[in-house]
């Protein structure tokens, strides 16, 4: 069976040139997040960025009402090796734990100034500070002792996320049907360019194609 799908070029949360297209079949069996024998959706597209060759870059939905996602049991790992935190950007559903591990053989810390702010302390090899995220948003993370490091906790509303390979595509796959927002973030990216929204329509069993001009 032929099924539908939709191709949307999106300009800061504006819908304009909808072309309809001939493709193969979305994903099969049910969603993990919804009723009972609902037929998920994905979208896959393109991110219109300079800095997504560069950068790391998050594609993900921000919010979906109606929806409750439970935070998983198993913690997040982010570990601080050869004076980095890794990974640079770590990206999560809010209500998760991570784990801050230290692998290097001298003293570091974890704090971030954002959101509601956390100082996990000073710790040695082999030790590891938890923290749980609470509240959406994108976290800075930085040692007291080390200046140069840096990376990011991305905290997002839904499990709906994906990073852009090196030509800016991505594919989100396993999503409820529905009316969506997805959203682009990267470290470089200006204000205005966070806070784009870009409507999009997912339908059971159907791809959705989108181009992302934040």
């Amino acid at each position: 069976m032929v099924q539908s799908r939709w191709r949307i070029v999106l300009f800061g949360g504006l819908f304009l040139m909808p072309v309809l297209a001939l493709g193969q079949d979305g994903n099969e069996g049910n969603c993990e997040h919804c009723p009972k024998g609902t037929r998920p959706g994905t979208i896959r597209g393109q991110v219109d960025l300079a800095s997504a060759r560069r950068f790391p870059t998050l594609v993900y939905i921000d919010e979906m009402t109606g929806h409750t996602f439970r935070p998983p049991e198993q913690h997040a790992r982010m570990d601080q090796k050869n004076k980095e935190f890794t990974p640079h950007v770590l990206p999560i559903l809010v209500g998760t734990t991570v784990d801050v591990a230290n692998s290097d053989p001298l003293e570091h810390t974890a704090y971030s100034p954002d959101g509601e702010g956390y100082d996990l302390g000073k710790w040695g090899e082999g030790e590891t500070r938890s923290y749980t995220f609470s509240r959406p948003g994108a976290y800075v993370q930085l040692c007291r002792l080390h200046p140069s490091m840096i990376a990011y906790v991305v905290v997002t509303g839904t499990p709906y996320h994906a990073f852009v390979d090196p030509e800016g595509r991505f594919e989100i796959r396993g999503i409820c049907p529905g009316n969506w927002t997805l959203r682009v973030w990267n470290e470089r990216l200006r204000p205005r360019q966070l806070e784009a929204n870009f409507p999009i329509a997912v339908e059971g069993g159907e791809i959705s194609e989108a181009t992302l001009k934040p």
